[in-house]
């Protein structure tokens, strides 16, 4: 009675199966030029910020317009809760906003916005196509998505810092009111939070439109299979003499 012997299994070698995914995997992507890296960074920087900025304007101006609407729906719900109170009369003030120039105002706000924003756009899909980038238009958008993200997290994080600014901007405004050394002061410093939100908006354009544009970059050409040797020979072997 015979036994049947299996062939003995062989270790899997870590070098060879390295060898192997090597092989098949894709070439890795080269780097960007120093050219197309600094061209992204600079649409980031100028036109990523003017759209950066012109959103917060747009965004800014409906929000106001659309204050007295929910205001006004508010005054009247909590009227209707007090008893010496009339609903009419109490939304009748908060109406007038509509009849002076707050409308005007805010949808001038929210108009320059979007077209800050477009402005920024096409300043970007251009200096991207000049280049030479093959997709300036998925590389704006995406990347301006990128920022918009970036920024609301890091209004998140800064909210509460924030929320110590209002006694500031209270007093500010109240000596705008009054004139004086505290009407500069407050001017001032709204012109620096204004310097410093655009500074920030063109800091955040830089780093997400070259995030994208090194994202996206082209893969590497595949390298041209060489001829056997016997081809060659057998090529030469056939050549007139």
């Amino acid at each position: 009675m015979g036994y049947a012997t299996s062939a003995p299994r062989l270790a899997p070698n870590p070098e060879a199966q390295r060898a192997y995914a090597a092989s098949i995997a894709p070439p890795p992507k080269p780097r960007l030029p120093q050219a197309m890296t600094g061209r992204a960074r600079f649409a980031g920087g100028v036109g990523g910020a003017m759209m950066l900025v012109g959103a917060d304007l747009a965004a800014l101006g409906l929000l106001l317009l659309l204050v007295p609407l929910v205001l006004e729906s508010f005054v009247r719900s909590l009227a209707s809760l007090l008893p010496d109170v009339d609903p009419g009369a109490a939304a009748t003030s908060v109406e007038q906003l509509y009849a002076g120039p707050w409308p005007w105002l805010t949808g001038l706000l929210a108009l320059v916005g979007v077209g800050l924003a477009i402005a920024g756009a096409s300043i970007s899909v251009r200096v991207l196509r000049a280049a030479g980038f093959e997709h300036p238009v998925r590389i704006t958008f995406a990347a301006f998505g990128l920022a918009l993200a970036a920024r609301l997290v890091l209004n998140i994080f800064t909210a509460p810092f924030s929320s110590l600014l209002s006694p500031l901007l209270e007093r500010g405004f109240a000596g705008l009111a009054e004139g004086g050394a505290a009407a500069i002061g407050t001017v001032v410093g709204l012109l620096v939070a204004c310097a410093m939100n655009v500074a920030i908006a063109s800091a955040t354009g830089m780093l997400t439109w070259w995030f994208v544009a090194h994202l996206t970059r082209p893969a590497a050409p595949e390298p041209e299979p060489e001829e056997p040797a016997w081809s060659t020979l057998l090529r030469h072997h056939h050549l007139p003499h």
